[in-house]
This record gives C-alpha cells, structure tokens and sequence, in this order.
C-alpha cells in the first residue's frame, strides 16, 4: 500500500538506530501533531538533568491516501531505547505490504492487526536469539556454587559480556497502534500507554474514552489472569517485574522464555508475561473529534503534579484549550506535552510531593473534524480568525446577575445543568456549548466494541469553547442570536428596583 514499492530490506532491527530506514519513504500523515520531552531527574537545586537515553518512539503515516489508510502508534521503551525503535519500524512493515488488500470486515481487520503485533513480538525476540545463545554458553563456563563476588574475580571478561548482553535482552517496550481502515478505527495496546478518543453524542456532547486497557500489575483483570497460571494475587499486585510493572509487552525476555529466573515468576505453569494485544474498533464518523495516544510519562507525570484523579479528561480539556491557540497540530501536541513538564518541575520546586523524577513523554493528536485555529475554511484563502468575543458588562452583586465568561473561557464545570449562570436549554444553538465527559477505563457502549469487558463510571462538565465551531448564518449571511439575554436583563431590572443601581448606569449594561 505505500506509494513507492518499498521493502524492509534494511529496517536496522540488528541495531538501535539506523539514520536511512524504510520508513523515511512512508508519507507522513498531515491530519496529525507530535509533541515530546525527554525524561528529567531533578539536581537538588532544581537543575533538570536526563536519567537515561530518550527512549520513547512514534509513527504517524499515512499508508493508502486513496482508500483512506492511516498508521499512529507510540512506542515507549524500557532498559534502552532498541525495542521502541525496532516495534516503530516492523510495525509499519507488518501493514503495508497488501496485508490488509481484500480485508472487508472488522474481523478480518481485527486479526490480520492482531497477528502484526504478534509478528513484531517474534521478530524482536528472534533478533536476540544469538545474544541468548551466547549469554548461555558464558554461563556455562561459571562453575557452580560460586559466588557473585569469586566470579566477578575469576572471570571478569565474561561477566563484562554478560551484563552487556543481559542489558540488551532485558530490553522491552509498550504499544499503543492506531490503524484507520475502510472507515473504522482499530486500537491495540501492550503495556500502560493509552489512546482517549473524543466523541460527541448525539446531544452534542463532546466526551473523552480511554480505548485502551492498563496492562499493569495494578489492573483487576491482569491479576486475575496472572493468577488463573498460579501465581499468588497477594504478591503480584502492585510487583514490578525488573524496572516495570508491565504485564505485557513486546520484548523483555527475561519476564517471558527466562521467567523461572524471576522468583516472584518462577511458580507460573506458563509464560505470564504476554505480547496478547488488547484490540477495539468502532466506526469513524461525524461524531469523532480527536484521538490522543500517548505514553504513560504524559499522564502520569500529570498526576504526579496535580494529585487528579481524572487525568484522561483534564489533559484532554488541556488538549481543547491549545485547539483554539495554536495553529497546527504539532503545536499543539507540544504545547500540551510542555505544559505537563512545567507543571512537574513545578511541583519538584514547591516541594508539593517527593517526586524526583519523570520519564519521557510521547503524545500523537490524530485531527477528525475538530475547529482549530489555523484551520481553513472551504473557499477561504487564509486562516479564519476566530469570532470576536462578546463584550462582557462590569461584575455586579452575585445575588442578582449571572457570572458571564468570554467566548475564549475554557473552564470545565462540574455542573451539569448550568453553564455561566444560564439553564442548559440556552446553551448555543448546533452544539456550540460543549460539554465534555469523561469515562476513566476501558469503554463499552452500543458503537464501542472492545475484547474485553470492564464497568466504568462517568464523570460530566461543560467546555465552555463557542469559538470552537462555526456560528450558523441566516439567509442574508447574519450571525444567528445565540445567547438569550433575558435571564440577564431581569437581573439589571432587580437591581434597579433594589435600589442598587441607578438609572444613568442602566444604559451602561442595556
């Protein structure tokens, strides 16, 4: 499907980097935004400084132009950056060439995605065969019952090799990979980045929900899984397994074929530690705003600053708010993903919590159909400025007039029946008030499949955004009314016959 008849013939999977590889011929998708940082560790001054190697690595391609084939996917590393980059470029690989030609159904789909995730999974560990084969003839030559330390003596050549090799095989990474394909959007997941898609309802109301499954330690449906190949719920909720808490991924031998290594592991009947994606798909129309796929530096370095407990609605209200500033996606993107920085310096600096440090952030903005700022209108020639705010009146007694905000105001509000003071039934006409609800989880709905079922609660808020969309015009091409002031102006009624306004300042506000 690529444009030109590239083939992986080089894809640089013996090594961590290659600076010519396959998929700098894969055209780059123009509906989508990247932003990033590198991870921190703070100085006691506040200094920020790099821990390790960036080790985060994204995609963002488009496939297929003519039958609408798009690829996103973040890929965040563990022990070294080698397996991120290998999953970013045999991914690609494991979808373009004509893997998906004559799949027409979801399940077709679904399958043929599952299977590349599984075939990147058996390509990486393949690449370490020959790492695992010699780390096994080293080991052998060690006489048993010595100690680490007689070894470290005896043989300090080979326990040199050894721990080289060790770090090489011990390398993993998660996946979170979106693909658009015959007008459905399929996302799989390994690990604990995350995908949020924002959707209107049919009211119009626009809502954040997390496609993907945490593959974690600290997940219900991950214990009882690990559990079912009898290892003890008790002690692996919460473990981590090495450097993670990851219960699957791609790479990361030593949690998969060497797992009797691992004590806390070593009791399991099977490999526990799986590259099993987690795979939803549902229709992409009208409805679908954007999609967010993100490591899980982005919000968990969010929660670390706040203390939120609704990180998936809160970064993607942050998320709107740079819809409006920026003019470009990547903007966006990084706008976002700096905001989150500055924010956790932040809390490092003021002492708020005893965080030290964050890891690399990675987050991808696929556009559908939401209004940003440099965004052309059809038949325009330059971006369309957005609408002029309305002219807000002087604060006045809270008793009597209702709080106002500008157009440009973005604050969420928890009430859901109320937005600035005016019912709900007065809210922009064509859905021009958003409300924004969050569903913390894996989502199941009546357009949502998922392979696995999970209950999730909701949370509701209002986006204030009236900018956000186009106003409707009458048949002369003037602005509908879309504000009823009469709530207000019986305000400034009240007031006058309060006796706390005078006549002369009535003109000010009518």
């Amino acid at each position: 499907m690529p444009s030109q008849a590239i083939k992986p013939t080089s894809l640089g999977m013996t090594g961590i980097r290659n600076n010519d590889t396959w998929t700098d011929g894969l055209p780059i998708c123009k509906l989508s935004g990247v932003g990033m940082s590198a991870n921190q560790m703070y100085r006691e001054d506040g200094t920020p400084c790099s821990e390790h190697e960036y080790e985060d690595r994204s995609i963002h391609f488009c496939l297929d132009q003519q039958n609408s084939t798009y690829l996103y996917g973040v890929f965040d590393g563990h022990d070294g950056a080698r397996a991120a980059y290998f999953a970013s470029q045999r991914m690609p690989a494991e979808l373009s060439f004509e893997q998906l030609t004559g799949k027409t159904s979801e399940e077709e789909v679904k399958e043929v995605f599952r299977e590349a995730f599984l075939a990147v999974e058996n390509a990486f560990l393949e690449s370490v065969d020959p790492k695992i084969a010699e780390r096994t003839q080293l080991l052998d030559k060690i006489p048993d019952g010595m100690s680490q330390f007689e070894v470290a003596q005896k043989f300090p050549e080979t326990v040199s090799r050894l721990q080289v090799l060790d770090q090489e095989i011990r390398g993993g990474t998660t996946a979170v990979v979106a693909l658009m394909h015959g007008g459905v959007l399929y996302v799989g997941n390994l690990g604990d980045s995350r995908a949020l898609l924002c959707k209107k309802d049919r009211s119009g109301v626009l809502k954040v929900r997390q496609l993907t499954a945490d593959h974690t330690t600290s997940s219900h449906d991950e214990i009882q899984r690990l559990a079912a190949l009898n290892l003890p719920a008790s002690k692996i909720k919460g473990a981590k397994f090495g450097n993670h808490e990851l219960t699957r991924c791609i790479g990361n031998y030593f949690v998969k074929g060497g797992y009797k290594e691992f004590d806390i592991l070593s009791l399991a009947t099977s490999e526990p530690v799986i590259a099993e994606p987690h795979i939803t798909c549902l229709p992409i129309d009208e409805s679908c705003s954007f999609l967010l796929l993100m490591s899980d530096g982005l919000y968990k370095s969010y929660q670390d600053s706040t203390g939120s407990e609704q990180v998936n609605k809160e970064i993607a209200q942050m998320v709107v708010e740079q819809f409006v500033e920026q003019p470009t996606l990547t903007s966006v993107a990084q706008t976002v993903v700096d905001k989150v920085v500055r924010l956790h310096h932040d809390n490092y600096l003021t002492k708020r919590s005893n965080v030290t440090f964050r890891d690399d952030i990675s987050l991808i903005i696929r556009n559908f159909n939401f209004q940003l700022r440099g965004a052309l209108t059809p038949g325009a020639t330059s971006p369309r400025p957005p609408p002029r705010p309305l002219p807000r009146p002087q604060p006045q007694p809270k008793e009597y007039l209702s709080s106002s905000s500008s157009s440009e105001d973005m604050t969420l509000r928890e009430d859901c029946d109320v937005l600035s003071g005016l019912p709900d039934a007065r809210l922009l006409p064509g859905g021009r008030g958003h409300r924004l609800d969050c569903l913390d989880g894996v989502i199941n709905s009546g357009d949502l499949h998922t392979t696995d079922t999970n209950t999730t609660s909701t949370e509701s808020s209002y986006l204030q955004n009236p900018s956000l969309t186009q106003f409707s015009l009458d048949e002369d091409g003037r602005i509908l009314p879309y504000v009823n002031f009469d709530l207000y102006y019986q305000a400034v009624d009240d007031a006058r016959e309060a006796g706390l306004i005078t006549d002369s300042q009535i003109h000010m506000y009518k």
